[in-house]
């Protein structure tokens, strides 16, 4: 305290004097109202663990565990549970919606929710249920709050059973059911037997499994037993149920009797044994009918014998070695096969190339386009240029005389003049095109291999000189 007195004493005395010391003290003051606000902002779980236990309870009975949170709030999010194990216990945990529940502690209201873990001991002796850590998002803005359940504990009693097996049960019913395939029953039916136990707050999986015995004249096929959970249809645990099933399948005929069971238990209400009686039940098994097959079996057999006794020709024997060594022969030279189909391939498309750009093939082209009803000159100037090597008609008709230019110029003229003798001169240029195809085939005739060339041969030099300065003239 003199400390303070000290420091609020030169604060006064100082530059800033009573106004700095009224800022601190203002700021000392905030600082505690936000942290008295973040405290209650954040309010504590209240979790309470109880234990709904007999006054009695032994080994395969059943105890609640009763673990409620509360808040003075709300939950944002669903409480976070924590996982039980507990040994030589068979703890459920909390199974489908929980029960919602409100209390009053020193004036403060709370509300939560109450979830119920049910423990099943295994073993005798003290059981200790350890603290329960539950965290839970509450209030405005979520904030996460936490609360502990203090350790509760319980004593479990041996089991006692004074004949044969027992389990303890608040209420426990047993039936038994029968079927027949076929009924009446026969040598080679099958009957089968089925013993369900149905026990309130126990676990499906502590129930014992109820001895089916054998049966003399029959031969018994267990079955793997059906063990259920039974619920309240909202989740919450009421007991178990267990259903074991034998089928016996009848090896001869006459009256058999399957015998009664018992199944023992011990009242969990009185804690007195208790058992249940199941009847037996008495059975006829006529023989079985005989059949007799539509046709003799031992002679289908000794046909299908004799049926075996192939003779293989001599002839197929050879045919199938020489296709064999084919097919070996051509496994073998597979590689050689495939290269010579790329290449004649390869010459097939060289063929149909050089095929599509001969004369011929352009001559039956410019043919054709002749004999339609469209006037074009396309297919015969590709046919011209291939055939004479000219580009134009004047040039090409040219060296073949006066009467051949003559009608190219008409031709010429007609084709691109008036539109009526289109007809005219299309019948004039298929008619001359096959006189001027025979000249320049005779013109481009193989000279013998002791002639000059064409170009140095004087006649043709002549010739081509006369044609040039007729051209030339006109």
């Amino acid at each position: 305290m003199m400390g303070l007195q000290r420091v609020l004493s030169f604060l006064a005395r100082g530059p800033l004097g009573w106004f700095g010391l009224s800022c601190l003290l203002g700021l000392f003051g905030l600082l505690g109202l936000f942290g008295v606000a973040v405290a209650q902002d954040t309010p504590a779980l209240r979790v309470t663990a109880t234990l709904q236990a007999p006054a009695e309870l032994r080994v395969g009975a059943t105890v609640r565990l009763e673990l409620e949170v509360l808040t003075p709030t709300w939950f944002t999010q669903p409480p976070v549970l924590p996982a039980l194990d507990i040994p030589g216990v068979l703890v459920t945990p909390p199974q489908g919606e929980g029960e919602l529940v409100r209390d009053t502690v020193d004036g403060v209201s709370y509300s939560g929710v109450r979830y119920t873990y049910v423990l099943s001991p295994t073993a005798a002796g003290a059981m200790q249920v350890p603290a329960l850590r539950v965290t839970a998002k509450v209030g405005p803005g979520g904030p996460v709050a936490s609360g502990t359940s203090k350790p509760v504990s319980f004593s479990v009693l041996p089991q006692t059973a004074a004949a044969g097996q027992a389990v303890a049960a608040g209420k426990m019913e047993v039936t038994q059911a029968f079927s027949m395939a076929p009924d009446p029953l026969v040598v080679g039916g099958r009957i089968t037997r089925s013993v369900t136990q149905r026990a309130e707050g126990v676990q499906a999986m502590l129930l014992p499994a109820v001895a089916l015995p054998d049966l003399p004249g029959f031969k018994r096929y267990p079955r793997e037993p059906e063990v259920t959970t039974l619920d309240d249809g909202r989740g919450g645990f009421v007991g178990g149920q267990r259903t074991d099933s034998a089928d016996y399948v009848a090896q001869a005929a006459g009256t058999f009797r399957l015998p009664p069971l018992t199944v023992r238990w011990r009242d969990g209400a009185t804690g007195e044994p208790a058992k249940s009686e199941l009847p037996g039940r008495e059975f006829t098994v006529a023989p079985a009918p005989a059949v007799t097959p539509p046709f003799s079996l031992a002679e289908d057999l000794a046909r299908l014998r004799h049926g075996l006794r192939w003779v293989i020709p001599t002839a197929w024997l050879a045919w199938g070695g020489a296709l064999l060594a084919v097919i070996v022969a051509l496994w073998l030279t597979w590689p050689l096969w495939r290269r010579l189909a790329v290449a004649l391939r390869a010459r097939a498309v060289q063929a149909a190339a050089a095929r599509r750009a001969s004369e011929a093939w352009h001559w039956r082209a410019w043919r054709q386009e002749a004999r339609g009803p469209t006037a074009t000159l396309g297919a015969f100037y590709r046919w011209l240029r291939v055939a004479s090597g000219a580009q134009d008609l004047r040039a090409a008709v040219a060296p073949l005389g006066q009467d051949s230019r003559q009608t190219a110029a008409a031709v010429l003229r007609d084709a691109y003049g008036a539109p009526q003798a289109a007809s005219a001169w299309r019948d004039m240029l298929s008619r001359s095109s096959a006189q001027w195809r025979q000249a320049w085939r005779r013109r481009r005739a193989p000279t013998p291999a002791h002639a000059l060339p064409h170009d140095l041969n004087p006649v043709h030099a002549g010739r081509t000189a006369t044609a040039q300065d007729a051209q030339g003239r006109q």
